[in-house]
């Protein structure tokens, strides 16, 4: 098997949520992946934690939390100056450019999706299902 570049992916809160809202959700994926090392921000486990309401969700979602790498919040003046996003979406991009990922996975097509498949100072940002589909050899067989 070829060697291919280790990437980190930095992954908003909806990722978060929905990859642990029910067991065999497609987005639990991303932590299959060979080569891939998930990360987020404290404000991202915050943010989602704050919309979790089931206990079992909890449990899901701190088992994933576990296997994920957390990074320090960024100051949100990292932004470039054209970059438009509402404040509560801020820090996450601010975070995904201070510590230097390849990637931001973000489901919020909203205030996001104006983003997608571009690079924000070095950090491509896609949406969930298409980073798995850009990443699928990278799965286990």
């Amino acid at each position: 098997m070829p060697e291919r570049a280790r990437l980190r992916v930095y992954l908003d809160s909806n990722v978060l949520i929905s990859a642990s809202l029910k067991e065999g959700s497609n987005y639990l994926n991303i932590w299959r992946l060979r080569e891939v090392t998930p990360v987020v921000s404290y404000y991202a486990i915050g943010e989602a934690a704050r919309n979790i309401k089931s206990l079992d969700h909890r449990q899901r979602f701190e088992g994933l939390l576990a296997q994920t790498q957390f990074v320090s919040d960024a100051d949100v003046r990292l932004l470039p100056a054209d970059v438009a996003l509402v404040a509560k979406d801020q820090p996450i991009l601010a975070a995904a450019i201070a510590v230097s990922v390849d990637y931001l996975v973000t489901g919020d097509k909203n205030h996001f999706g104006h983003l997608y498949s571009k690079k924000v100072s070095g950090v491509y940002v896609i949406n969930p299902a298409d980073f798995l589909a850009r990443c699928e050899d990278r799965l286990p067989e």
